[in-house]
């Protein structure tokens, strides 16, 4: 068989991505006032064609931070279905993202809604000395949303 070309490559899932840092000014005050039911929201960002935000929760059953993604903008079709990976990792304070303290899901949205890792990371870990600058907790997140998804049965 003589060689072939070099194939044509394309992607069949391709993504729009988006990487934005958060950082939580006043950690001890957030833990504070959010009384284990409070959450703080980011301002709305868009990616992949949709509005979207996400939560901190400071003090999730005493123990436990939580960080969601939460889609703020309604399906732009009827029976449409948005997938998404959202990962979330502590900077710490050389600027480094903490590969041990990464979390990484993917997730199918059918409606506006809110998702993500409710047991985040313990206290104890969030107040190293190593991620707690100043009083303030840097959070790295990449939010990727599938273009135009699919699926043929």
């Amino acid at each position: 068989m003589a060689a072939s070309p070099t194939p044509d490559r394309m992607s069949l899932t391709a993504a729009a991505t988006r990487e934005i840092i958060f950082d939580v000014e006043g950690y001890s005050a957030t833990k504070l006032m959010s009384a284990g039911r409070g959450h703080f929201e980011s301002d709305k960002f868009t990616v992949g064609g949709y509005d979207w935000a996400v939560r901190y929760y400071p003090e999730r059953g005493g123990v436990y931070v939580a960080v969601t993604l939460v889609l703020l903008s309604e399906l732009k079709d009827a029976g449409l279905k948005v997938g998404v990976r959202f990962a979330c990792a502590l900077q710490d304070r050389h600027g480094e993202v903490s590969p041990d303290r990464c979390m990484m899901a993917s997730h199918v949205f059918s409606r506006s809604g809110e998702w993500g890792f409710w047991n985040y990371t313990t206290h104890d870990v969030v107040e190293d000395p190593d991620f707690i600058v100043g009083d303030c907790l840097t959070l790295v997140c990449a939010i990727s949303v599938l273009r135009k998804p699919v699926l043929r049965y």
